[in-house]
């Protein structure tokens, strides 16, 4: 009997100590082993995806640890990462205009090809079917390669304050001074009207407020007067291609200076605003209208920090009056997984958990801006406010250059869209510019379509 308990107690002190040494730092070898480390921009579909994978580690035993910074800080450390090759995370979200450069120096695992991906996982879907084609193929496929899904289908449309549009003194007011009713502007030349009349500099509100930060947020919303007007950078089909440079065409010239004429209708401060500002000063109630993203729709229309929640319409953004061309842009943040990844199969196990359709739903109605179709049919987002203008617009979004000079594209564009709204340089001379440096960075790859005297 003594001999039998000095053998248990033997087992239990070892087992102790066992417990020890683990406690003491070899612990992390067992954590290492049931954790993916994953990173991304901190804004609601990320925040969302972070309270969702708690059900996952409790389906699965894998914790997944989730970093959120400010977009330009995810680039910089994921950047760091990839190329010292130190593995630091499992699972990278990225806007799809870094794609090419990431694909091009071997960062990124591939998953398989575009058409056919759908077989080779454990999906509940067919990528060909559920997904908005153009957007998996554009945003996390590169030249018929997946690299991974999409965690959000981005793009931007009009916000308005629906209860002004709404108040009959306010119509009737703007149907005096305008000679036609207030309505959400359809036209451009509509919106200018609308802007004009709701800016009151004495009241601290304004018709709208442009984005003119030299950052990436004047990039991106410039995009939408530039196609609406008719123009693009380069004559593309597919965000991998390279075409002729048309960035300072006529269509161009026309966006800008048009673009260019909102700002005496936009806060004093608006040449320093992001799209933080814009959101911003729409949550405070100090704009008529803005052109915002979708994934920001959940932050003014039902958060607690919006004093105009639950009084906003969302519409396409205008047209130009004789191109009658309905268009918006594809954007995107795609899961990807690194070749250094420690954990490619866990993290691969997490992205088609996410994929599911229930999981897609719940992350959307929290903030999310899901790529599945399907998701849409759910009586609980069909009837969210902004859900129309979601769908109309990503039937007619299009594609940007996701080449890997795409990134310096931008900056050079950037660049001089500030020299622009600083009144610098006149919009053609900004453009011109533009192409010129766009030419520059692309050498024989491509051809200027408007040659610069």
């Amino acid at each position: 009997m003594i001999k039998k308990s000095t053998i248990i107690l033997s087992v239990l002190a070892a087992l102790f100590v066992a417990s020890y040494y683990l406690w003491q730092g070899k612990g992390e070898n067992l954590e290492a082993r049931t954790s993916i480390r994953l990173i991304g921009e901190a804004l609601p579909p990320l925040e969302a995806l972070e309270t969702l994978s708690a059900k996952f580690t409790k389906e699965t035993g894998i914790n997944v640890i989730v970093e959120q910074y400010a977009v330009n800080e995810v680039h910089q450390k994921i950047m760091t990462d990839l190329v010292s090759s130190s593995g630091t995370y499992d699972l990278i979200l990225q806007p799809h205009k870094h794609l090419g450069r990431l694909v091009s120096n071997n960062y990124l695992k591939p998953l398989g090809g575009c058409p056919d991906l759908g077989s080779d996982l454990n999906l509940d879907f067919d990528p060909n079917v559920d997904l908005f084609s153009e957007w998996w193929n554009e945003i996390s496929c590169y030249k018929g390669k997946a690299y991974g899904f999409p965690f959000s289908a981005l793009t931007m449309y009009l916000w308005y304050r629906r209860d002004l549009f709404e108040n009959p003194a306010m119509q009737k007011s703007f149907e005096k001074e305008y000679g036609y009713p207030l309505t959400v502007p359809k036209y451009w030349g509509q919106y200018t009207d609308v802007a004009e009349f709701f800016t009151r500099p004495g009241d601290g509100f304004y018709g709208t407020a442009i984005q003119g930060k030299r950052h990436d947020a004047l990039w991106y919303e410039f995009l939408n007067y530039l196609y609406s007007f008719g123009g693009d950078i380069l004559e593309i089909k597919h965000g991998w291609e390279y075409g002729p440079i048309v960035i300072n065409s006529p269509e161009a010239i026309d966006a800008l200076k048009y673009y260019k004429s909102l700002m005496k209708h936009s806060p004093p401060g608006t040449l320093n605003y992001t799209w933080d500002d814009a959101l911003a000063v729409m949550q405070q109630g100090k704009v008529a209208m803005v052109i915002m993203w979708n994934d920001s729709t959940y932050a003014v229309e039902y958060s607690k920090d919006s004093t105009v929640a639950g009084k906003m319409g969302f519409a396409m953004i205008p047209m130009r009056k004789g191109k009658d061309r309905r268009v918006g842009q594809l954007e995107g943040w795609s899961y990807l997984i690194p070749h250094s990844s420690p954990k490619p199969d866990e993290a691969l196990q997490f992205i088609t958990w996410m994929m599911k359709e229930g999981n897609q739903i719940e992350q959307h109605l929290n903030g999310g801006a899901s790529a599945r179709r399907s998701t849409y049919e759910d009586p609980r987002v069909a009837q969210l406010t902004y859900t129309e203008a979601s769908l109309d617009t990503m039937e007619v979004a299009l594609p940007k250059p996701t080449i890997p000079e795409g990134p310096e594209m931008t900056e050079i564009l950037t660049r001089e869209l500030s020299a622009a709204l600083a009144g610098e340089k006149s919009p053609k001379e900004a453009l011109d510019t533009a192409a010129l440096g766009i030419k520059k960075l692309l050498g024989d790859k491509t051809v200027m379509k408007y040659p610069v005297n």
